[in-house]
């Protein structure tokens, strides 16, 4: 495949994952903006459609630092959405109840955000993009999830809002389920990061 087709799929790509997020935000937002932002799987997709946004304005930017900002944020953004993917499917669809699933599943911003969304990012950054190349941009997914896992158990504990998910739930577990579900939540976003840093790098050695 030519750098010029590739450059075009993930526009393409890009362009699907802005007007697909886009339209899961503008369905939720019209349910409820007061606990809009409380949510991983929200935080995640607006960081992506920002993200697709930056690299449809600015994919050919001869301007380093811009091009190093644009492929961070497509980063983090492909590395959260992989998160939310997974923990729907592997944890929250498997072991919840059939109330859960249809709450997450059975809407278009449910089946958008948890499904269609991840995919499509996902699939443009690591078999598309130019990504990241360093280790320690691993630290960028890890950070951010721990600021906002950080933030909601502060919220919770404090009772200004109530957990978005059943896990950040502080006055209904011990501290150490509370400090096992951190750890592997951390454990999980940092495998994340790893495993989509080299696909997409293996992409790059393939090409090669």
């Amino acid at each position: 495949m030519t750098a010029k087709k590739q450059h075009n799929i993930a526009l393409a790509l890009n362009i699907a994952a802005f007007v697909l997020g886009s339209v899961g935000i503008g369905f939720r937002l019209t349910h409820s903006l007061s606990d809009f932002f409380l949510y991983y799987t929200q935080i995640s997709n607006v960081i992506a459609v920002i993200s697709s946004a930056m690299y449809i304005v600015c994919r050919n930017t001869q301007n380093k630092r811009l091009r190093g900002a644009v492929t961070a944020s497509r980063y983090l953004g492909a590395c959260m959405l992989t998160m939310t993917f997974l923990v729907v499917v592997c944890i929250f669809v498997p072991f919840g109840t059939e109330v859960t699933t249809r709450r997450l599943l059975g809407s278009v911003n449910g089946i958008l955000h948890h499904i269609v969304c991840p995919l499509v990012s996902v699939i443009s950054y690591i078999f598309f993009e130019d990504g990241v190349k360093t280790r320690r941009a691993l630290l960028i997914p890890f950070t951010a999830t721990a600021i906002y896992a950080f933030t909601v158990y502060t919220l919770n504990f404090l009772r200004l809002a109530e957990a978005p998910y059943p896990f950040f739930e502080v006055y209904d577990h011990p501290v150490w389920e509370l400090i096992a579900w951190f750890v592997g939540l951390m454990a999980m976003i940092t495998c994340i990061a790893a495993a989509v840093r080299l696909g997409n790098l293996a992409k790059d050695r393939k090409k090669k």
